[in-house]
């Protein structure tokens, strides 16, 4: 499962809000451009629907935040006994696409978070743009005593080599030194 969601989470952000329908995608692309933020987005998502959402089959759900869409969207994608059955039909899907994650996060969690699937999935998709801009920049999560900073496995393997260059007895001043130096005064062929 890890592989198939990893790839998944190597495309452009557009390709998880063409998971949505069109009127769904077209208003979240415009509170996304609003807000400038995917987490604010799916805020104004959650408390700008009225008290009754008709539409979509159901009342708003009282006390819905991100925090609790984000938890049972980790409970569904680690497995978590509660979605067994839903995590093991998904996997057992010969190409899971954006799309078939998407409905099947959202027709899981729904029931659980007291809401229907058409009304969160708005939500599911702006986690899931912010889960694939992790690879683009880092993510600070504010704590009570102190605040993480989450990236991405590339990231942290080139912080791990720039340590160890720069752990290297004289490193850091032979890279000084071959950067001050003239392009022109650089040797054309190397010397082994």
């Amino acid at each position: 499962m890890e592989n198939k969601l990893e790839q998944l989470f190597q495309v452009d952000n557009e390709e998880w809000l063409k998971t949505l329908p069109k009127y769904q995608e077209k208003m979240i692309k415009q509170l996304v451009d609003s807000t400038n933020s995917y987490e604010e987005a799916a805020k104004q998502w959650l408390n700008a629907m009225p008290e009754h959402t008709f539409p979509f089959g159901t009342q708003q759900a009282k006390n819905l935040s991100i925090e609790k869409v984000r938890e049972e969207m980790e409970k569904f994608l680690s497995g978590d006994e509660k979605y067994a059955d839903e995590h093991k039909q998904l996997l057992s899907s010969s190409e899971v696409l954006q799309k078939t994650l998407v409905s099947s996060v959202s027709a899981a969690i729904a029931p659980v978070i007291g809401t229907a699937a058409a009304y969160i999935m708005p939500v599911v998709v702006l986690v899931f743009m912010t889960m694939t801009k992790i690879a683009d920049q880092p993510i600070v999560i504010a704590g009570q005593s102190s605040n993480a900073v989450l990236f991405s496995e590339a990231d942290s393997a080139s912080v791990q080599e720039t340590l160890y260059l720069l752990s290297v007895p004289g490193m850091r001043e032979s890279i000084r030194e071959g950067m001050a130096t003239p392009i022109e005064d650089c040797a054309r062929e190397l010397e082994w």
